[in-house]
């Protein structure tokens, strides 16, 4: 009956959504041996999605993707997955993704992995035990061997690599001509401090950000999201850290960050702050390369209101003295 079932579904695929029973009927394929014993439907507009409990009671995602981009965003997931090894896992006092198995069903491809635990706490539920938990996290992700990273073909991203990206969005921001003349000085006396760009590349997450973290009884208990995993900057995972909403915890975060990464190099928030600054003026690149005046008209006010909240505030200086000194450029 599950095989008939299963025929069928490959013989129409794509002609509707794929329910939580088709899919784990599908995942037989994937995983030969494998027995659902329930299910539950976790679909969204681009991906068929279940949560499947087999008969040893784990927990499993089954995903197949339903359009072109998602089928490619769903590759990366899995590539990505697949250089977690067992190896990196060890070193790990938290859970990653796990992918048990895959099959094509037309023309996308149905993954199995293991449903991570947690949940994604809220900012301001963040308390100082989850903040020191959140910091080792992040601190036990960029201790991990770079070397095991390379083998799997990830992605190296080195410091030279960082600044050239950064100095490159900059210059297109400032081909704009709609960010604001002190903003664009701080961000091109950044890109000038060879001092800050003077970091070891390590193992990074790439798409950190407080929802990917999953939490349980204030410990991190799982990290998803891992479709950047890579080797770069450390200073990218912290970025999310320099924003308003981490503003009440991130100094707990970063005492634990270091007190468990002693390596880490004295400017590494200095470029995080950097990244996430940048990462409005990337909106700004994108609503105009897409000629999205809504999404314009947001990023042209979220830099103004960056220019107001950094301005004249050293405290939250990209560079120190440099960013006080006379702009080489500057008659």
């Amino acid at each position: 009956m599950w095989q008939e079932g299963l025929a069928g579904l490959r013989a129409y695929p794509g002609a509707m959504g794929h329910t939580a029973l088709m899919l784990s009927a599908l995942a037989t394929s994937a995983v030969p041996g494998f027995q659902a014993v329930s299910t539950q439907t976790l679909s969204s507009a681009e991906k068929d999605v279940a949560l499947v409990h087999d008969v040893n009671q784990v927990a499993w995602l089954v995903e197949l993707p339903t359009s072109a981009s998602a089928e490619v965003a769903h590759a990366e997931t899995l590539r990505a997955v697949r250089a977690l090894s067992e190896g990196l896992r060890s070193r790990l006092s938290f859970r990653v993704p796990r992918l048990a198995g895959t099959t094509e069903v037309g023309q996308h491809t149905l993954s199995v992995c293991e449903y991570l635990p947690g949940q994604a706490p809220s900012a301001h539920k963040v308390t100082p035990i989850l903040a020191a938990s959140i910091g080792t996290a992040l601190a036990q992700i960029h201790s991990l061997p770079t070397s095991s990273v390379q083998d799997f073909d990830r992605p190296a991203e080195s410091a030279i690599d960082s600044l050239r990206e950064c100095a490159g969005i900059v210059d297109r921001a400032a081909a704009t001509g709609l960010i604001p003349q002190a903003l664009l000085r701080r961000w091109e006396t950044a890109c000038e401090d060879s001092s800050l760009w003077q970091f070891e590349p390590t193992v990074i997450h790439g798409l950190m950000q407080l929802g990917h973290l999953l939490v349980e009884n204030e410990n991190v208990v799982a990290v998803d999201q891992w479709r950047d995993f890579r080797v770069g900057d450390p200073a990218r995972d912290l970025a999310w850290l320099t924003t308003p909403a981490a503003s009440e915890f991130h100094m707990a975060v970063v005492t634990s960050y270091r007190s468990a990464r002693t390596s880490a190099d004295r400017w590494v928030m200095q470029r995080a702050r950097f990244y996430a600054e940048l990462d409005v003026a990337k909106w700004l690149l994108h609503g105009m390369d897409s000629h999205n005046e809504t999404i314009t008209e947001d990023a042209t006010a979220m830099l103004s209101a960056l220019h107001d909240r950094v301005s004249g505030d050293m405290d939250q200086a990209l560079t120190q003295p440099i960013s006080q000194a006379k702009h080489p450029l500057e008659n």
